[in-house]
């Protein structure tokens, strides 16, 4: 590869890290054309973009950002998932397909400026989807909510039963009026 050639990939690698949320190291050993075909596509799908690198010219698109902490894991062959969209959604996707093809391995991550050993994304593979986590989060914080509800509506809910109750035995014994 010639030096421009070499720059036109730094530079390309560079702007596609640059707007990411997340990134996913992974050792690609193994895989023929048509998984990595097959990969692509699926990462494609959660606009997720795949990147085969040499490991020097990732260094070099990593140098000076807050992703140069992915040094140490730019070792053997490297393959970088990048995501724009959601930060799980390429270790969901790159654990689910390391599951079905035993010689890709996952090495690293990247997300929300923070480098991820691999035990840590295979971690954040198994979370929920953000809008289930959301929706729990909000569960959570509703329910002392409802308890203080429950507990000022029951003075009056037993105030109203007495008067129904009341007013009840006051109709039966009262005899009809003519």
């Amino acid at each position: 590869m010639k030096q421009g050639e070499k720059t036109v990939v730094v530079d390309e690698l560079r702007s596609l890290l640059a707007g990411a949320k997340a990134a996913m190291l992974a050792d690609h050993r193994g895989l023929t054309v048509s998984d990595l075909t097959e990969l692509r596509r699926l990462l494609r799908q959660q606009s997720v973009v795949l990147r085969v690198v040499k490991n020097t010219l990732a260094r070099l698109a990593t140098h000076g950002t807050e992703l140069q902490g992915l040094g140490p894991y730019l070792v053997g062959p490297t393959a970088i998932a990048i995501g724009k969209g959601d930060p799980s959604a390429p270790a969901k996707l790159l654990a689910s397909f390391a599951k079905t093809k035993p010689t890709f391995h996952i090495k690293a991550g990247f997300v929300d400026g923070r480098v991820l050993a691999r035990e840590e994304v295979l971690e954040l593979a198994e979370l929920p989807p953000r809008e289930v986590l959301l929706a729990k989060l909000a569960g959570v914080a509703q329910s002392p909510l409802r308890g203080l509800l429950v507990t000022l509506q029951a003075p009056l809910y037993s105030l109203l039963m007495v008067l129904l109750a009341a007013a009840k035995q006051k109709m039966e014994h009262e005899p009809p009026q003519p």
